[in-house]
């Protein structure tokens, strides 16, 4: 099963959804970054290992764009939601202004405020939190627990898992995305069976946003953007090229 974590934050970046690519100078990686605004949207990307980055409103996501070193590090300050895909061989390390956060197979929530407050609720699985200021206070946090910084010392209490009214599930923002990565994430998020007919369809890319749509409302806005049509099959929406996109292929 994948993993997932969230981070929060309040860091103002820019306007609207930004995507730009930069150089790592202390690694030599070209790291991708995602900007977003104060729209009450929540951008998702799915990464090349097949981790979905759910950004909120106000945050900054820096990733590379292929993952070949024996971590896979990415950045973020504001607030993200992250599902991780498991790869005992590549841990999936995340840096904020306060803490690197070692993902262990887990979900989970957390809040980094301009280096000034963390906090880390975990959903499913566990992970392992690292004070930068200090790397010797370091502790597992599984489900069920919240860590905190309290004078520099990392505090757990309990934290209640409430996954049916999470935020990065109200206005689900993709932009340029794979059609295919699109349909994975709304099935794993709702109660839905989207399939492609054809890897091909899957591999187009759309910018969609959905909030709080039905099923039919959602088939009818990726078929009418993409020129698709669907037919209900074995009990899943399978999506395919409609005649006039077979004969352009």
């Amino acid at each position: 099963s994948s993993s997932a974590l969230t981070v929060k934050g309040k860091v103002l970046f820019g306007i609207g959804a930004v995507i730009f690519t930069s150089f790592n100078p202390k690694s030599k990686v070209e790291m991708v970054q995602l900007n977003t605004t104060n729209e009450a949207n929540t951008l998702i990307k799915t990464l090349n290992d097949g981790s979905v980055i759910y950004i909120a409103q106000n945050s900054s996501f820096s990733f590379p764009k292929e993952f070949e070193n024996k971590s896979r590090n990415v950045e973020l300050k504001g607030e993200a939601f992250f599902d991780i895909a498991p790869n005992p061989d590549k841990p999936f390390i995340i840096e904020t202004d306060e803490a690197f956060i070692q993902v262990l197979g887990t979900a989970f929530n957390v809040i980094t405020e301009n280096g000034k407050n963390f906090e880390l609720c975990v959903d499913r699985g566990k992970v392992k939190v690292t004070l930068k200021k200090d790397p010797s206070h370091s502790t597992l946090v599984t489900a069920g627990e919240k860590v905190t910084t309290i004078e520099n010392n990392l505090v757990k209490t309990k934290h209640e898992i409430n996954l049916v009214n999470a935020w990065y599930r109200e206005r689900m923002h993709f932009k340029d995305e794979k059609l295919s990565n699109i349909i994975s994430v709304l099935n794993r998020n709702f109660n839905t069976t989207f399939a492609v007919a054809e890897k091909e369809t899957g591999n187009r890319k759309l910018t969609v946003t959905f909030n709080h749509e039905t099923v039919p409302t959602m088939t009818e806005l990726i078929c009418v953007t993409l020129n698709l049509k669907s037919q209900t099959k074995n009990g899943s929406v399978l999506l395919s090229e409609t005649n006039d996109n077979a004969s352009r292929n």
